[in-house]
C-alpha cells in the first residue's frame, strides 16, 4: 500500500516553473489517471537547511563531500540538486532566511530506497548537527 501524500494539483502548477528549471517532464498523477508520457516513479524531494547552531554554515566543499559519500552511493543511477533560499517565521515574529540545498530523486518507490533516503536524512542531520531534513514524497509521470 502506498502511503506517500499526493501532490494536489494546483500545487503542482504553482511549481511548474521549479519543474521546467529542472529540465524535467513531470505530472502529478493521481490513482485515478494512468501514466500518459513515460513510467510512473516515485519522486522525493530532501530540503537540506546549510546553518548551523554556533558553527559557520556548511560549505560547499563539506556539502560536495555529503553528496559524494552519503548520497550518490545509494542512488547510482543520478540526482538534480539546486540552491534554494529557505524562510520561516520565528514565533517572536523575526523573520529567518537559511540558504538550502535540494535533491530531486527519482526512484521505484521500493522500501530499500526509502530506507536509503532516511539514512541519508540522518547521515546529514548527525554530521551537521541539524534538527531536521524535509522529505516530500510523490507520484510523477517521467518521460526522459
Amino acid at each position: 500500500m502506498n502511503t506517500a501524500p499526493f501532490f494536489p494539483r494546483k500545487l503542482a502548477a504553482r511549481h511548474l516553473p521549479l519543474l521546467l528549471a529542472l529540465g524535467l517532464t513531470v505530472t502529478a498523477c493521481g490513482n485515478e489517471e494512468t501514466c500518459a508520457v513515460g513510467s510512473e516513479l516515485h519522486r522525493t524531494e530532501l530540503f537540506f537547511g546549510l546553518d548551523r547552531e554556533n558553527a559557520e554554515p556548511v560549505s560547499e566543499a563539506e556539502w560536495q563531500d555529503f553528496v559524494d559519500t552519503a548520497v550518490t552511493p545509494r542512488f547510482k543511477d543520478g540526482l538534480t540538486m539546486f540552491d534554494a533560499d529557505g524562510q520561516y517565521l520565528m514565533d517572536n515574529g523575526n523573520l529567518v532566511h537559511e540558504n538550502s540545498k535540494v535533491i530531486v530523486l527519482l526512484h521505484e518507490g521500493s522500501p530499500a530506497h526509502s530506507r536509503d533516503i532516511d539514512a541519508i536524512r540522518e547521515e546529514y542531520k548527525q554530521r551537521f548537527d541539524q534538527e531536521s531534513v524535509l522529505r516530500v514524497d510523490t507520484m510523477s509521470c517521467v518521460a526522459f
